[in-house]
């Protein structure tokens, strides 16, 4: 179903993979629309609970190719930079393929509070301030883990 990683020296192991993904400040979210066009986004996130969640607006691109599919792909890189003097590149990279629901209630409100935990962390009363009063035009996504894959140079 999902394709084997080629270079295979340069594979993390998936406890590896989800300490990219866990220790990541942006991701990219891939999607598919019904032209058939790929639509890639960064977006900031949280991984709980053992799945991406990802907060947005109520309508949009994205929205709109998760509902016609909601097979993505999501990466995240780390410990990035270029090598001039041997043309090459390091980094660290988790790649997860899985399918994007929208939470709604409670567990709309626990992707919402992890996600200022883990992105303002020093702001919890004001985030929960406004989660509770941007919850009506926010939108909570996660992504279900299928498979992730995680591989590094350098």
């Amino acid at each position: 179903m999902f394709r084997k990683m080629r270079r295979k020296d340069k594979r993390l192991s998936r406890e590896q993979a989800l300490e990219v993904l866990e220790a990541g400040e942006e991701g990219v979210l891939a999607t598919v629309g019904e032209d058939g066009y790929p639509y890639a986004v960064p977006l900031n996130y949280v991984f709980h609970n053992g799945a991406v969640y990802f907060h947005c607006a109520p309508f949009g691109h994205k929205i709109d190719n998760m509902a016609f599919n909601p097979k993505v792909s999501f990466c995240v890189t780390s410990g990035t930079g270029i090598i001039a003097e041997e043309f090459s590149t390091r980094y660290k990279s988790a790649v997860i393929f899985g399918r994007a629901q929208e939470v709604l209630g409670d567990d709309k409100i626990d992707g919402l509070r992890a996600l200022v935990k883990r992105l303002a962390p020093d702001h919890l009363p004001a985030g929960e301030d406004y989660i509770q009063r941007d919850l009506r035009k926010t939108r909570v996504f996660k992504i279900v883990v299928e498979q992730i894959s995680g591989k590094t140079a350098h």
